[in-house]
């Protein structure tokens, strides 16, 4: 299983709190329907689907997750994904 990781930073529109995706799901796990993804930011585990935006993809983050992991906004976090087979 592929392992991908990376640093980026938190960022928030309106209500919605994620972190941006800076490959391409394709490219690296092939062609889905949906990515399903686990892993961890900054040590914290990490479940969700990928989000997309045109052929832009990111991670949504509850504001319950934020609150429980004590990851601020705008910080620079250290990302590790794979996808989830399903």
């Amino acid at each position: 299983m592929s392992i991908k990781e990376f640093n980026t930073k938190i960022q928030k529109e309106g209500k919605f709190t994620f972190i941006a995706i800076p490959f391409s799901p394709r490219d690296i796990w092939g062609a889905k329907p949906r990515y399903y993804v686990t892993g961890t930011i900054n040590g914290h585990p990490v479940r969700g689907c990928l989000g997309a935006s045109g052929h832009e993809y990111f991670l949504r983050l509850s504001s319950t997750w934020m609150r429980e992991n004590k990851v601020v906004l705008e910080k620079t976090v250290h990302v590790q994904l794979s996808s989830e087979d399903r």
